[in-house]
């Protein structure tokens, strides 16, 4: 890390004496400089932003600074890093944050060139899912750099910080209005270059530059000045990304060049958009041995038989002899407990390789989603003339079957109705078929299933006197997620 401000080191550790051991400068923000600290009293490494006296001393400045910090301390997100306290101690106003133990994004790329797509696709995910999480707040960011992108050296986790220009919208929308440009000129978007109004997709153009950056190891444009880079972005197209990269995977350089477009509307309409994009690029997510093993086999087919046969054995028990009874009995408890034991054994097996309920879930709702894309492009994303028809179909004979039965002499009533009925449940079941075809409810009730009270209840009897595997950490849909 670049040494910084030495000088105050010695004023600022004499100010925080006995609450925090100040070590050494990090690193700088948008208005203040950071410390790598130690909280003496949780003993644990802090991060540090200090506002120095003489900006302190103005009040704008130092509403300003507070702002981040409040505007920061209300987002708590796995790839965001994390406030922890506000102090003002006379000339002095800081605030405690999280220590990353790594480097920005800046730095990795200097130090080791471009990222490779996979690891590209991933940070951009991960940072996706931050800015998502702070729009759906009603916070902009407005300064997403990679010098405010931290990789965690321990886990290769991207974290976003320095909301140092963050707007945070009272109506809790995620846009700021029209006022001075405010950012820096390299990654900045057209509408916020221009001083107008910043909303996600605004977002969307800035992660697109850093995403560019990180595959490239270049910026999209190139300027000797801050103004002559704002005007690049406000009107010159960018080079397409495999110009300068050739080895990016085409799809996935279309979703940042997309990014880049002048035009708001050209772009992902919003960053959860841009992250569903990402993870099509670059293929599905990759779910483990142990969850892709449990997904082709026939478990769920056999827990139908849970729902299914006690139906039919209860039916039986009001009906017959005792030996027909007694037979239903067994069923019943065939039904039952054979199904249910598959079930368990299987969940054990996955318990016993380290995986969750959580994990399961993730697989099946992916699984869910690639399917549904799928039978959309097939069938189309909305019913069919033919289905509508179909619906309108089963309605009329329904009705001319109904009418049939209440208007008609007795005598004429059964071959019409009977004619009518069934040309409704011929329509229906085509109908149902079409649907079932184009929106996939078998893998619905799956997610219902082991989402559901069942799900948790059949997973905690497999975990009953169960020695698990040592904790591992799995990756869905790219987002880090720690099985329970």
């Amino acid at each position: 890390m670049p040494t910084i401000s030495e000088s105050s080191l010695p004023a600022v550790r004499r100010a925080l004496a006995g609450r925090y051991d100040v070590r050494v400068p990090i690193g700088r923000g948008g208005m203040g400089l950071v410390y790598l600290a130690r909280d003496l009293r949780l003993d644990r490494p802090v991060a540090i932003k200090l506002l120095p006296p003489a900006l302190a001393a103005d009040g704008a400045c130092r509403q300003r600074f507070l702002h981040e910090a409040r505007t920061a301390a209300g987002l708590a997100h796995p790839n965001i890093v994390p406030i922890h306290s506000v102090h003002e101690m006379g000339d002095f106003v800081f605030f405690t944050m999280a220590y990353v133990a790594g480097e920005t994004l800046a730095q990795r790329v200097a130090r080791g060139g471009a990222l490779a797509p996979e690891e590209a696709a991933r940070l951009l995910t991960e940072m996706g899912d931050a800015l998502a999480y702070a729009h759906a707040r009603g916070v902009v960011h407005r300064d997403v750099k990679p010098d405010n992108i931290l990789i965690e050296e321990a886990t290769g986790r991207a974290l976003l910080t320095d909301f140092g220009i963050a707007y945070a919208s009272p109506d809790g929308r995620a846009s700021a209005p029209r006022g001075p440009v405010l950012g820096t000129a390299a990654f900045m978007n057209p509408e916020q270059a221009r001083g107008e109004l910043v909303d996600a997709r605004s977002e969307v153009y800035s992660l697109g530059v850093v995403a560019y950056y990180a595959l490239s190891g270049h910026l999209p444009f190139d300027a000797a000045t801050d103004g002559a880079m704002l005007v690049l972005h406000i009107t010159a197209p960018a080079p397409p990304l495999r110009e300068v990269a050739p080895a990016v995977p085409p799809r996935l350089a279309q979703v940042v060049d997309r990014c880049l477009a002048k035009d708001p509307w050209a772009r992902f309409p919003n960053v959860p958009a841009l992250v569903r994009a990402v993870a099509e690029a670059v293929g599905q997510p990759r779910v483990p041995l142990a969850v892709r093993a449990f997904l082709v086999r026939g478990v769920n087919r056999a827990l139908m038989a849970v729902v299914l046969l006690p139906v039919v054995a209860l039916s039986w028990l009001y009906t017959g002899d005792s030996a027909k009874r007694t037979a239903a009995s067994a069923a019943l408890a065939a039904a039952l407990i054979l199904p249910a034991g598959m079930a368990i054994a299987r969940v054990r097996r996955l318990l016993a390789a380290g995986y969750s309920r959580q994990d399961l879930v993730a697989a099946l709702v992916a699984e869910r989603g690639r399917r549904r894309e799928e039978l959309s492009f097939v069938y189309g994303a909305e019913p069919s003339r033919f289905e509508r028809g179909l619906q309108w179909l089963t309605r009329v004979a329904l009705l001319v079957a109904t009418a049939w039965v209440w208007l008609s002499p007795p005598e004429a009533r059964p071959d019409v109705a009977a004619a009518a009925g069934a040309v409704a449940l011929l329509a229906a079941i085509i109908a149902r078929a079409r649907t079932e075809q184009r929106t996939d409810p078998r893998g619905a009730r799956r997610v219902w299933f082991w989402r559901g009270p069942l799900g948790n209840w059949i997973f905690w009897l497999a975990g009953v006197g169960l020695r698990r595997a040592p904790h591992i950490v799995t990756i869905l849909g790219g987002r880090l997620e720690t099985p329970a």
